[in-house]
């Protein structure tokens, strides 16, 4: 009589080409993984700039003070601090934003960026701007990540932030 035995369980050989094509694929994945965190981590950036700006606009017209927003980036961290303008109060401080594939805060106008450690946005009492480029120019910043993204940031006259995934916001 003839006992068959039961072939269960998968060779050697099997595994390592399923372990070498998770490594081919895996190979062909980082870099764009790499790149889709740089531009994550930009937007959430750029973006977490405009709220402060928002907010602080909206502390100057509900407070009925002038209000300063302070913006700086260092070692991989963004840095946002409102304050009075009047009296230099600190009205709110973020935590630090860890984004350490964002390298640059540039101001502009946008034909010739200047890379800033610190940036600044005033407001009146009204919620209008005040300072920067000149009361009828958008006063413009930027964030660069590690591969050379750039997204802009524009504050109007009137006040009003707003950001795009460009190099310059029309």
């Amino acid at each position: 009589m003839l006992i068959l035995r039961s072939r269960a369980g998968f060779t050697l050989l099997e595994l390592m080409i399923v372990v070498a094509i998770i490594g081919i694929a895996s190979a062909l994945a980082a870099p764009s993984y790499t790149a889709w965190i740089a531009r994550y981590q930009l937007r959430e950036g750029i973006s977490e700039m405009q709220h402060q700006l928002v907010l602080a606009r909206m502390m100057a017209v509900s407070r009925n003070v002038p209000v300063t927003v302070t913006m700086g980036l260092s070692n991989g961290s963004l840095q946002l601090t409102t304050a009075n303008a009047a009296t230099g109060t600190v009205i709110s401080a973020s935590q630090g934003m860890s984004v350490p594939q964002v390298v640059m805060l540039n101001v502009g106008p946008s034909p010739a960026w200047t890379t800033v450690a610190t940036a600044t946005v005033s407001f009146n009492s009204m919620g209008m701007r005040i300072g920067g480029p000149g009361p009828t120019l958008n006063q413009e910043l930027a964030l660069v990540n590690s591969k050379g993204v750039q997204y802009a940031l524009k504050v109007t006259p009137r006040g009003i932030a707003n950001w795009c995934p460009d190099q310059v916001c029309l």
